[in-house]
């Protein structure tokens, strides 16, 4: 199990290895914000990877919506980065073939791949894994790997209805900015406490990225007067 994961961080690092995240993260510029991480996110491999696995999905979606509907290039810029880069946290963190339920449940995608080489059991981590269709009846968001949850829903419904234009962008840079900076203020306690060495190293690993991104997404919130 420990080593698979490390095996998932070493594949991060060739993903994120590209041109576009060849620069040093600048310094962060916004606090995290005061709704606490639950309890263990931390320190638990598995309440930190689901988080980590919500935090990507949201932001991803949002990002999509902001490539869809922006019209700033630094917005635009901001989002391919961070599709690009939670994209890669996410294929780290959630083995081929399976899924993050909207309850936290990793499951197996296919019956009867629960031995598959594709698919191996040894890195599902979190809460468990159960070799069916799905843990918890349809997600509601078919072809989605990772369920959005009550809160990523809320956050992307809030976009849509927001109006094309400034307004658009000053509220997706504003939310990610804040979203940023609980996906740092959760790598970076974990990659402190997290229970695993592996899982730590991987934390490690991506950290920088999610500085960087932080630090982007801050300097446009302040640039757009969010």
């Amino acid at each position: 199990m420990k080593q698979t994961l490390a095996l998932a961080a070493f594949g991060l690092s060739a993903v994120l290895a590209g041109p576009a995240f060849a620069q040093e993260p600048l310094p962060v510029r916004v606090a995290p914000p005061e709704a606490s991480l639950p309890v263990g996110a931390l320190t638990n491999t598995g309440t930190f990877r689901v988080e980590a696995l919500r935090s990507d999905a949201a932001s991803i979606a949002s990002s999509q919506l902001a490539l869809q509907r922006s019209r700033n290039r630094d917005v635009r810029d901001y989002a391919r980065r961070v599709i690009e880069t939670r994209e890669a946290t996410t294929d780290a963190l959630l083995p081929p073939g399976t899924l993050l339920t909207a309850s936290g449940l990793i499951a197996f995608d296919r019956m009867g791949d629960a031995a598959a080489s594709g698919n191996p059991a040894g890195i599902v981590l979190t809460p468990v894994a159960v070799p069916s269709r799905m843990a918890d009846g349809d997600s509601g968001e078919p072809g989605r790997r990772v369920a959005l949850g009550a809160q990523g829903q809320a956050r992307v419904d809030r976009l849509r209805a927001t109006p094309d234009g400034g307004s658009f962008d000053q509220l997706y840079v504003a939310q990610q900015a804040r979203a940023d900076a609980r996906a740092l203020a959760l790598y970076e306690g974990y990659a402190r406490s997290g229970d695993s060495t592996q899982g730590r190293r991987f934390a490690n690993e991506a950290l920088p990225y999610i500085a960087a991104e932080h630090d982007r997404s801050s300097n446009i919130d302040l640039s757009l007067g969010s």
